[in-house]
């Protein structure tokens, strides 16, 4: 007869199935009259399945397209994919940027352009400022993301060492009829954070940029040219971003993808279905990894003990994006690192498991898409040797969740909708 926590793990396992049952990309009007030509560019992890999408309904009219993305597969005759890296740009990110900047600026006049942005656009759409070279950029990226800072924060700065983000690609793109697709993987859905903004304006400022790099302690380890560049940009010697009211693309219709909704009414049902009352955190959660990781397991543990109204059995549904401050060399990602941290807090209570995970199938840079863990995990992990509190200290939640068998791999799913956190109270 199967334990309790064996069925909560088989519950969970069917989560990122849902994923990819996601449909919203089909169930929106562009507003497209049939006489129109159409130009299609998309960035992000999410470019192809929107691209192919959006090709089938508009197939006849599209003249042209250009994908970058990390995933290479076929669209149509008339769009080429090309290779972009995450969360990392490469030089091949460059030249693919290059690409779709010299296919925007070739379309005649008064034509329409449909640009499809996701998460991971930051990353995979980057065009460095003059004098500024590409390794520069990879070193800058690689402190944002290992300083704790907020994805809103790290894209301040994103949106200011590129010519492409925080509304310039608009600029690009003025003497065209543009269309912005955003698929949302930020907490509130900030148009201006997803996918550093390229083609809406920008409220922030080379002064706030400066603020975040000083604040987390990085402004005195990145390069000249780059500080340089800032300075210059608050010195006002560099144009600010485009503002919103001010400068602004005149005929820029947007498209907020709502597909974090649909998977949460998905898992929803699927729970209910299996019998748990269901409760949902209705704001997406932001701040560091600890914060959130307490926030849930807090909750979980109240709901066991009786003093939640959340009556047993039952689920708890969290989405959002943490950040991590990188201390050692570990390998890992915010979510394995969470279900670490939550795998400790819930040691030794009755029957909760908790599922974390990276909903583009790529939690940092390895190849775990997040973790599941129970009341037993670290429990069992000690008596095997493993020292968990000493691999979390270490940022080596990979190695734990590799040897605990604990590990969620998927591959990558296409979509990109937040990290998303359930968890299971028996």
């Amino acid at each position: 007869m199967k334990s309790k926590l064996q069925s909560q793990n088989e519950c969970l396992q069917k989560i990122p199935a849902l994923l990819l049952q996601d449909s919203n990309f089909t169930e929106f009007d562009l507003d497209i009259k049939k006489f129109e030509k159409v130009w299609i560019v998309a960035v992000g992890k999410g470019a192809l399945k929107t691209v192919q999408a959006i090709s089938k309904k508009y197939a006849s009219q599209i003249v042209d397209g250009l994908v970058i993305s990390q995933d290479i597969d076929t669209v149509s005759k008339e769009i080429q994919v090309f290779p972009g890296s995450h969360p990392i740009p490469s030089v091949d990110t460059v030249a693919s940027s290059y690409e779709l900047l010299n296919l925007i600026r070739e379309i005649p006049e008064g034509n329409t352009l449909i640009f499809c942005i996701s998460g991971g656009a930051s990353s995979m759409l980057t065009i460095p400022p003059y004098g500024i070279e590409i390794e520069e950029i990879n070193d800058l990226y690689s402190k944002l993301l290992g300083c704790g800072a907020s994805i809103q924060e790290m894209n301040i700065v994103r949106k200011h060492v590129c010519d492409l983000k925080g509304g310039k690609l608009a600029e690009e793109a003025g003497h065209l009829k543009l269309i912005s697709v955003i698929e949302s993987d930020v907490p509130e859905g900030d148009l201006s954070t997803i996918g550093s903004g390229p083609t809406v304006p920008d409220p922030s400022t080379f002064i706030e940029a400066v603020r975040v790099l000083k604040n987390f302690e990085i402004w005195d380890t990145i390069s000249l040219s780059i500080q340089e560049h800032l300075i210059g940009g608050v010195e006002g010697n560099i144009p600010e971003n485009p503002k919103p009211s001010e400068n602004e693309h005149p005929r820029n219709s947007i498209k907020i993808l709502s597909g974090k909704d649909l998977l949460r009414k998905k898992i929803e049902a699927m729970l209910s279905d299996a019998g748990y009352s269901v409760w949902c955190k209705e704001e997406d959660y932001s701040g560091n990894v600890q914060i959130v990781s307490k926030e849930i397991c807090g909750k979980a543990i109240s709901v066991l003990s009786n003093k939640d109204a959340i009556k047993k059995p039952a689920a708890l549904i969290y989405q959002g994006e943490s950040s991590v401050k990188v201390k050692k060399n570990g390998k890992g990602g915010r979510n394995q690192e969470l279900a670490l941290m939550a795998a400790i807090s819930i040691e030794g209570q009755h029957t909760i498991s908790i599922l974390s995970m990276d909903t583009d199938g790529i939690d940092g840079p390895t190849d775990a898409a997040g973790a599941i863990v129970n009341s037993n995990t670290t429990l069992l992990a000690r008596k095997n040797k493993l020292e968990p509190e000493k691999l979390l200290l270490e940022n080596n939640s990979y190695e734990f969740h590799e040897q605990a068998g604990t590990h969620l791999v998927t591959g990558s799913t296409g979509i990109n909708l937040m990290d998303l956190q359930v968890v299971l109270i028996d």
